[in-house]
């Protein structure tokens, strides 16, 4: 299973594609797709949506995650960053690729163990999970956790799937 996951941003949006087989994880690539200096909405939300295709075309993921965007007290940052998550979805979509989004206390919980931990100790499981040790942007590491999540949860889904059909 290859997942593409996103962790949304107004300027710097995480991504990580990330594989699994059987019970382990492989880190296949991931960046930042960084839209600071690009001047005016529309061409931002464009400008995600292209990078995303590309990262697609390049790398071949089965499905999407996202973390599902919260709502600050700052309504405008808060609508800039729903429109770059529904730009990177809308690139998946067209892609052909099934989007699923998870709460970061969900994501945290499956990576983490714990729904409240804090972002080093999600970077820590994710840097053990994939065997990485060089330094990573929370970016970065917050989209391999919403990839690793994903992969979590669709494994789980096709356990009970399968455990159901046997009945």
């Amino acid at each position: 299973m290859r997942i593409l996951g996103i962790d949304p941003g107004s300027h710097n949006m995480g991504w990580a594609v990330i594989e699994s087989a059987g019970n382990s994880y492989r880190h296949v690539y991931s960046g930042v797709i960084d839209s600071h200096g690009i001047a005016g909405i529309p061409d931002r939300l464009w400008f995600i949506y292209q990078q995303v295709t590309g990262i697609i075309d390049s790398h071949k993921p089965e499905a999407a995650a996202l973390e599902t965007v919260f709502f600050s007290k700052n309504q405008k940052s808060s609508f800039v960053l729903i429109q770059s998550a529904t730009a990177a979805m809308l690139a998946a979509m067209n892609r052909g690729l099934r989007i699923s989004e998870y709460q970061p206390m969900v994501i945290k919980k499956a990576v983490a163990g714990y729904g409240r931990a804090g972002k080093d100790q999600v970077q820590s499981m994710v840097k053990k999970l994939l065997n990485i040790n060089e330094a990573l942007l929370l970016d970065r590491s917050d989209a391999m956790a919403v990839a690793i999540c994903h992969i979590n949860s669709a494994q789980f889904q096709n356990r009970l799937l399968n455990h159901a059909a046997s009945y």
